[in-house]
């Protein structure tokens, strides 16, 4: 009881103290999640549930070294945040939201996990927007997601656990269905751009890099624990669902007009890969989309990071066009955008390597024994290509001399700044060629 106690209510205190007490919070949220993980990684796992406020909570192995996964995200976001700007709610809102995530994780009723999940969205969404003024949508649309994706989940489990009715809906395809909404399938992709276009570069880490995995990790849950939902209903929605999501996004990679868009393109060609793993054997799918998770999230740091770096130059980006010549004035920034953006894709010695050829792999020997079709790995190579082109055409016009630029192709950034981004990239590099490192 006291493990769960202060799991869950030590996130709470220290979002309250971030908010409304101290100047600094992501310094309080840095100490908070540090702390929390130094203390967790402590507590043995009994493996017996334990009532907590009328309901069975349980520390399995498993959430054990998810929940530390988590803490070690959280706290480098934290830490990143100090130096990066990410809006008043950012701490609060990551805070609250772990906890909540933390608890959907424990409950072992369904119900209550997928309660405690809506309010983790809900939580994360004051994130997204960060205070800022102007428009909701982004987090908004990514609120709604969830507020679709929730009672479709929880339809499907009242009907599994119900007597048997005169009307049923079918079960496969709402979970099908929610399963999308939560992981930016075609065509409730929209949520995820909207985001890229509003949100600061530390938050969309935080909603697309670090939350999905407990989604993902209770999906797969339910599929193990009813194996009948995925049925050929569900396999043919996400197959179309994912295929369409792989090739819409490789398309508007290529002719994306700002960079914001080209981000999200890139981003939502890595968010399609993972909706096929719902297509694999469970435990393997449930492997391959951690992995493919933690990958993202290595990836999209070092895409906030160079992002970040190259606004130094230009605050305001263009939303109508690509920043041509922008890079010039700062090409190290340029090159850690580049590396997250190709790790994104999985290309070798990257970060996201790893979780990309175990996704493609297994998906083309699914259809060597014929249990996918063989469009599905020759789409997921062909929309990997496409946003291959699509990078490279960004990474060219942020290097496109410009005609008013007098000539100057660079301005020189501070020695400590280029040996941090030498660092960075050695450390990826290394990360890329000893993957087992990042994931083990």
């Amino acid at each position: 009881m006291t493990t769960l106690q202060t799991l869950l209510f030590t996130p709470l205190i220290a979002a309250l103290v971030a908010r409304l007490l101290v100047r600094q919070p992501q310094l309080v949220g840095a100490v908070a999640s540090g702390g929390l993980w130094v203390w967790l990684r402590g507590v043995g796992v009994s493996g017996t549930a334990v009532i907590f406020w009328n309901q069975p909570m349980l520390l399995t192995p498993d959430n054990h070294a998810l929940l530390l996964t988590m803490l070690a995200g959280l706290f480098i976001l934290f830490s990143l945040a100090i130096i990066f700007p990410s809006g008043d709610w950012f701490v609060a809102g990551g805070l609250v939201g772990f906890a909540f995530l933390a608890a959907s994780l424990l409950a072992q009723t369904f119900a209550v996990a997928m309660g405690l999940l809506l309010l983790a969205i809900g939580s994360l969404a004051l994130a997204v927007q960060s205070g800022q003024a102007g428009s909701v949508r982004g987090s908004f649309r990514y609120l709604l997601a969830g507020l679709l994706a929730v009672p479709l989940l929880l339809i499907a489990n009242w009907q599994l656990e119900a007597q048997p009715l005169d009307w049923q809906l079918p079960l496969s395809q709402l979970v099908a269905i929610a399963a999308l909404l939560l992981l930016a399938g075609f065509p409730f992709h929209i949520w995820l751009q909207t985001v890229v276009n509003e949100a600061k570069p530390l938050p969309l880490v935080l909603v697309a890099g670090w939350a999905p995995i407990v989604p993902l990790t209770l999906l797969f849950q339910a599929l193990t624990i009813r194996p009948n939902l995925t049925d050929a209903t569900f396999r043919q929605l996400i197959m179309l669902s994912g295929g369409l999501t792989l090739l819409v996004a490789g398309v508007l990679a290529v002719t994306a007009v700002h960079l914001r868009r080209a981000i999200g393109n890139i981003l939502l060609l890595d968010m399609a890969l993972t909706i096929l793993t719902l297509l694999l054997p469970t435990s393997l799918g449930r492997e391959t989309a951690v992995t493919l998770q933690i990958g993202r999230f290595g990836s999209l740091l070092l895409v906030a990071g160079g992002w970040v770096l190259l606004q130094r130059h230009q605050p305001v980006l263009p939303m109508d066009r690509l920043p041509k010549g922008f890079g010039r004035q700062s090409p190290l920034s340029v090159a850690l955008l580049g590396v997250g953006l190709f790790s994104l894709l999985g290309l070798p010695f990257t970060v996201g390597f790893a979780g990309h050829w175990q996704l493609l792999t297994a998906v083309a020997e699914q259809a060597n024994l014929g249990n996918l079709p063989w469009w599905l790995p020759a789409l997921a190579l062909l929309g990997l290509g496409l946003g291959a082109a699509g990078i490279l055409r960004l990474l060219a016009v942020l290097l496109t001399k410009r005609e008013d630029d007098g000539g100057e192709t660079a301005v020189s950034e501070p020695l400590w700044l280029q040996l941090v981004i030498g660092a960075v990239l050695l450390v990826v590099l290394g990360l890329g060629l000893f993957p087992q490192t990042a994931i083990g």
